[in-house]
């Protein structure tokens, strides 16, 4: 049985991931929440498959180590991966990629863009879970490499995000556009929307799987009879990056004060092969 005070767990490479625990905070603001960002091996999405779920497992093994009732994994690169992953653990593990395309499907658009780290884009899974909702909509794939990391780096170097943009999702948009609904991807991604709004006024719609994924959680909780009842609930960070940068991203993208703001050792890469 789950227990009501246990915190919920969520997991990202990097801090993008409050765009997770912001949607989480408005929607259970009684719930306790731990938070695992590995900013120092961040961005996941250009790693290989043997890297990104060898640092995953560790990931989640520290967040186990804290008695989480539920794992959010806001990062979606990790999320393509989730089905060699999810039945090692003895919490439910919610799949932001999986909570993106339930939105897309129940929008149903023609054709969506997906923007997201390369090794997403590349991977299929979005268009995988959308087909097998709605086969008749069209997924148009960009990677972008570096997006995600210059938002990482915190100081939101606005000349450098949007040359990025332009190099990437840019391409997209040319290439497609009656293209009116753009996925986000990428949990960092949500931070510089109001960017792409300016640049890319063709999407209209724009998913962030983030809210979906906090409702499921909470669906989740309601059914097992674990929400928690009354208080405050708190927050505690641990990133495997700057402790200083973290706390203040906190506070920029709205989050609630976090009680701890804690390094964390950084997952170990996989011993290369002989």
């Amino acid at each position: 049985m789950l227990s009501a005070d246990a915190p919920i767990g969520v997991m990202d490479a990097g801090f993008g991931g409050y765009t997770v625990i912001r949607e989480l905070q408005k929607l259970l603001p009684c719930e306790n929440i731990v938070f695992f960002g590995d900013g120092k091996n961040q961005p996941y999405g250009n790693r290989s498959r043997e890297e990104i779920l060898c640092m995953t497992r560790q990931c989640l093994r520290f967040l186990q180590e804290k008695k989480v009732k539920a794992v959010a994994v806001a990062c979606n690169t990790i999320s393509t991966l989730i089905e060699e992953y999810q039945g090692e653990f003895p919490f439910r593990i919610f799949s932001i990629v999986r909570a993106g395309s339930d939105e897309v499907i129940a929008l149903r658009p023609r054709q969506a863009v997906l923007f997201s780290t390369v090794f997403t884009a590349q991977s299929g899974c979005y268009q995988r879970y959308i087909r097998e909702g709605r086969p008749e909509v069209r997924v148009i794939p960009q990677g972008s490499p570096w997006l995600a990391r210059l938002i990482e780096d915190g100081d939101f170097d606005r000349e450098k995000i949007e040359k990025e943009l332009r190099q990437t999702l840019g391409e997209a948009a040319r290439s497609h556009p009656d293209a009116d609904t753009l996925i986000l991807g990428c949990t960092h991604f949500p931070l510089v929307a109001d960017l792409i709004r300016q640049l890319y006024p063709q999407f209209t719609r724009m998913v962030n799987p983030a809210f979906v994924q906090a409702g499921q959680i909470k669906e989740y909780l309601e059914e097992n009879h674990a929400l928690r009842a009354g208080g405050e609930g708190s927050l505690h960070i641990y990133t495997t990056s700057d402790c200083e940068t973290y706390s203040r991203m906190a506070e920029w993208v709205g989050l609630k004060k976090p009680e701890l703001v804690e390094l964390a050792p950084a997952p170990r890469m996989p011993e290369p092969s002989l």
